[in-house]
């Protein structure tokens, strides 16, 4: 009988912040909960203690106490929350003696690897590369590659092959297909404060200029002729959303667009109100976002990247999002078009083959099975 992997899931950004990497560890621990042969524990930075998942003291990225300490050591508060978990954590693996830690937060990461003898447990540490991370990866045993793009950097920087495993996110999907009634989505447009008088253009994410380029999407909706499509940006918001919000302001008009923060429960709401998807992103990780809106059957626009071309394949809509209009004419054209009761259902259905728990769960247990059987310093 083989031996049940013990895996300990670390993501201190749990409860505190919802980004693609965080997401993704709520859903990997949920997801892969049940598969056999497996035992899994979440490790999070805030929220409800349940079984298998456990809150780690920390000192959160957006309290006051972590960006202060990080004014010391000259990093920002997100390593500072990172640093902070390290003793709580290492508490836990001493009891629990995990064959796998898997993580995503780099420095915590490297205060493992460092620090694993004196720990005295021979852990594996696999480092999830959803952010992405470039090579040389020195100082952890094993990567998820998340895109074959990236991967395949890391082979051309000379890296083993065999220490770099590609398995996709997962994520879960809704049985069923993604079709409301008009009734059922106007009632959520009201629901949202949301005009039903025109079509909704969602895009999700951190609401700033950098990596996002929301600054991008509020110019090419601004571009569109009247009546525009309302503009919706939902994602985390701090010092650089202000301008964002301004410029949003002065090209949509206040009753023509939202920005919002909410709670990772009702993202789902906005999708179900949306006609479109966007992201100005440039390149990604991954882009677990484009599957969430394809889980809701939305049509997507993004940059033309090898990354957004392995996880929308036929289902995206691709255009040069570094040129000016490129995103205003793409969603002129998808506007024009009616869309389709069967490519709503289709887009779920991609993601269900190709990204749902229940279709990579083999995946994840084989990858958690090569790291125990290659050979590493783990034990150095």
């Amino acid at each position: 009988m083989n031996k049940t992997i013990k895996v300990y899931l670390a993501c201190t950004g749990v409860g505190i912040i919802n980004r693609g990497v965080e997401t993704f560890a709520r859903e990997c621990f949920y997801g892969l909960q049940s598969t056999e042969g497996l035992q899994i524990e979440l490790f999070k930075g805030a929220g409800e203690e349940k079984p298998d998942e456990h809150r780690l003291w920390n000192l959160p990225r957006n309290g006051k106490l972590a960006p202060f300490l990080g004014k010391f050591i000259r990093r920002n508060s997100y390593v500072v929350e990172q640093l902070s978990s390290f003793l709580p954590f290492v508490s836990h693996i001493k009891k629990g003696k995990p064959d796998i830690i898997l993580y995503s937060d780099s420095n915590l990461g490297f205060q493992l690897y460092w620090w694993r003898k004196q720990i005295g447990v021979p852990y594996r540490l696999l480092f999830s590369n959803g952010g992405p991370c470039n090579p040389p990866f020195t100082r952890t045993d094993y990567v998820q590659q998340v895109a074959p793009f990236y991967r395949e950097l890391a082979l051309k920087a000379g890296e083993p092959p065999s220490k770099h495993f590609l398995v996709p996110y997962g994520i879960n999907v809704p049985n069923g297909d993604p079709l409301l009634t008009y009734e059922e989505r106007e009632n959520i447009k009201q629901q949202l404060g949301l005009p039903s008088d025109r079509p909704i253009v969602l895009s999700v994410g951190w609401i700033s200029a950098t990596h996002k380029r929301m600054d991008y999407v509020v110019d090419e909706v601004a571009a569109l002729p009247e009546p525009r499509p309302y503009l919706v940006m939902l994602g985390y918001m701090d010092a650089n959303s202000p301008p964002i919000i301004d410029l949003a302001s002065q090209k949509l008009g206040k009753d023509g667009f939202t920005a919002r923060s909410v709670p990772y429960e009702e993202v789902a709401k906005y999708y179900q109100a949306a006609d479109i998807f966007v992201l100005g992103s440039l390149k990604e990780g991954f882009g677990r976002v484009y599957l969430e809106a394809m889980i809701h059957g939305l049509p997507c626009i993004v940059n033309d990247h090898p990354v957004m071309r392995y996880v929308l394949a036929e289902q995206g809509t691709f255009s040069d999002l570094s040129k000016s209009g490129a995103m205003s004419q793409a969603l002129a054209d998808l506007l024009e078009r009616s869309q389709s009761v069967e490519d709503r259902i289709q887009r779920r259905e991609f993601v269900r083959r190709s990204f749902s728990w229940q279709s990579l769960a083999p995946s994840y247990l084989q990858m958690f099975t090569d790291c125990l059987a290659h050979h590493t310093n783990a034990s150095a």
